[in-house]
């Protein structure tokens, strides 16, 4: 059986974690060996799934999990069973066994991220082969999760705290273009968020060598996922590191908005390369259900501009700049309550309490759901918001002055009852310590006449 590369692109990402267990093809709990008379033929033991406790053919692995798989390997965790320590092994699908273009692109991705050391890419410790043939790589083995995952528990991450992300993401690729290595199928399910904080930049599969002078990749195919492929690449046009921008682009629009730019088309592929060739993507500022500074618009825009060298022309000069912005977004005010940092919160532990019988009971923490789907003009509805609330504070205030009137006239009527009240007092005053015979007006005609003048000057 075989299949296309751009099916196998678009099959499952794999998942180099114990915490995210992926749905195999073929279950794995309660899983025997087929047999009907002792142990199964080789045929069918190439093209089934390994199981718990079974060795790695030919190598000093014996399998725990399977991790995960896709369309061109699968990844099960593993033991060493000298060492006793555990790893991740990515091997060649059961299904491309005697495959050599694939065998030689497993071993060249191994090889590949083998020569690099980056904290933000995968450590290689092992590349061999089974007894069958099948090539395989062991690496370390991560504990957390990848960044679809986190987004789909969160609804949309804080900008400053996407910043740091993509800045993770971006010093990796930094390093990998320099080797000449193009990742080719940069998405949020290709990079892996550790419990430590630490992202990982995964699954260089379909990785493009730019150095390397015997292509595995025929010249008219189209490599990678659709929903976040390049134009050149939706094109099957030559690439080179600025395909990766593109990419790292859309992760970061994705990541702050909530979306892509072209969600409304995902499960469209051939609509989904039109528009990625074709349609100018909407601002994020339009979807996200946060602020998004204009300064971060600018630089999402001209990442996922349709010609290459309207780009970022290298991932260090994105990287320079994503910088820049999340050193101001760290000083500036505290980000949008909907949008959340990759934090624990309470909701993320488990709940002990006491049942009926008295026994101690641990619940499983609730699933923290995400945020609501955001407006279709984010900008449109949060200005209205700020105008009512305006509108509501003026009417508030309106009482204000109609008080202070009153208080006003109130006050002045004090005053006039209390000058009244003094003037009366004044006068009853005068009118009893004045003496009869000394006020003019009280004596007789005659009497007034005949009275002498008395000097003012006694």
């Amino acid at each position: 059986m075989t299949c296309s590369l751009e099916a196998r692109s678009e099959a499952g990402t794999l998942l180099y974690t114990r915490g995210a267990l992926l749905t195999p093809s073929a279950p794995l709990a309660g899983q025997r060996r087929a047999s009907v008379e002792g142990e199964p033929s080789g045929d069918a033991r190439r093209h089934r799934a390994l199981v718990e406790g079974e060795p790695l053919p030919g190598t000093p692995y014996a399998v725990v999990r399977l991790l995960g798989q896709g369309g061109m390997g699968e990844v099960y965790e593993v033991e060493h069973l000298e060492l006793g320590r555990r790893f991740a092994v990515k091997l060649l699908h059961r299904i491309h066994a005697g495959r050599l273009d694939l065998s030689a692109r497993m071993r060249a991705e191994a090889r590949s991220i083998a020569r690099l050391r980056h904290r933000s890419l995968p450590e290689v410790f092992d590349l061999g082969a089974t007894e069958g043939g099948r090539p395989y790589f062991a690496m370390e083995l991560l504990e957390g999760r990848d960044l679809r995952t986190e987004l789909a528990r969160l609804g949309v991450v804080a900008v400053p705290t996407a910043l740091g992300l993509v800045l993770q993401a971006l010093s990796a690729l930094s390093l990998t273009h320099a080797a000449g290595i193009v990742h080719r199928d940069l998405k949020l399910e290709n990079l892996f968020l550790c419990d430590d904080g630490t992202l990982k930049v995964l699954d260089f599969g379909v990785a493009k060598l730019l150095h390397d002078g015997a292509s595995l990749t025929a010249p008219d195919a189209v490599i990678g996922t659709p929903r976040t492929m390049s134009p050149e690449q939706c094109a099957a046009q030559p690439i080179d590191p600025r395909a990766d921008i593109y990419a790292m682009g859309l992760v970061l629009y994705e990541l702050v908005a909530g979306r892509g730019p072209f969600d409304e088309l995902r499960g469209r592929r051939d609509a989904l390369r039109l528009a990625h060739c074709e349609r100018e993507p909407p601002p994020p500022s339009l979807l996200a259900p946060q602020l998004i500074p204009a300064a971060l618009e600018r630089l999402i825009l001209r990442a996922i501009a349709k010609a290459p060298e309207h780009r970022f022309q290298t991932a260090a000069d994105m990287e320079a700049a994503v910088r820049r912005l999340h050193e101001g977004a760290r000083s500036s005010a505290a980000p949008a309550p909907r949008a959340w940092g990759l934090t624990p919160t309470t909701s993320d532990f488990p709940v002990v309490g006491s049942s009926a019988d008295g026994e101690t009971r641990v619940d499983a923490p609730a699933p923290r759901r995400p945020s609501p789907a955001p407006p279709s003009r984010g900008r449109a509805v949060a200005g209205r918001l700020a105008h009512r609330q305006r509108a509501r504070s003026r009417r508030r205030a309106r009482p204000a002055p109609r008080a202070a009137r009153a208080a006003s006239r109130i006050a002045a009527l004090g005053a006039c009852a209390l000058a009244l009240a003094s003037a009366a007092l004044v006068l009853a005053l005068a009118q009893r310590w004045v003496p009869g015979s000394d006020h003019p007006a009280s004596a007789p005609p005659s009497a007034r006449a005949a009275a002498p003048v008395r000097s003012a000057v006694r």
